[in-house]
């Protein structure tokens, strides 16, 4: 690994930006949640999306980094202990409301952070297969955020219509 390509930085990057959508996608979620307007709702939403889609770029960068190392077995005990449930995530039938969505998108976005803090960390160590694993689940968690915050979207479409600033009824 070269400083030119240091993918430690790329991870505290795509880490705070999922922080970020975590707390905009709550906003949003607390906002259907009480009542208030939906225009505030979309523009956090807006937002969140914002921050995820940035999020997933610096992962994807971090994960380039580790191109090398992509489908390497992890050592040992690890390899026992991987994080399989991501990837199954989205095989259930998913009816959640807009705010149920918003919340799994948050829940999505933390797993997601904490991933790259430790996928960070096991780079800064130079253990790149762990942290090439480490930013798989990471990428997983990010694109299931991204799922829950589009779907929440539509359910915004199909019940308060195009308009942003539609009032709950």
């Amino acid at each position: 690994m070269t400083a030119a390509n240091d993918p430690t930085d790329y991870h505290a990057s795509a880490a705070a930006h999922h922080l970020e959508a975590a707390r905009f996608h709550r906003e949003a979620s607390r906002s259907y949640q009480i009542g208030k307007d939906c225009g505030h709702a979309a523009d956090q939403a807006v937002t969140a999306h914002g921050h995820a889609l940035r999020a997933l770029e610096h992962a994807q960068l971090a994960s380039a980094c580790y191109a090398e190392y992509e489908g390497s077995p992890l050592p040992g005990y690890l390899a026992r202990s991987s994080d399989k449930l991501t990837s199954k995530a989205l095989a259930l039938p998913i009816s959640l409301s807009g705010s149920g969505h918003h919340a799994a998108a948050a829940g999505h976005h933390d797993a997601a952070e904490r991933h790259h803090v430790q996928a960070g960390t096991h780079s800064g160590a130079d253990h790149y297969v762990r942290a090439c694993h480490e930013t798989r689940n990471a990428l997983d968690h990010g694109k299931h955020a991204l799922f829950h915050g589009d779907q929440a979207a539509m359910h915004h479409m199909e019940h308060y219509g195009s308009h942003p600033s539609a009032e709950l009824v």
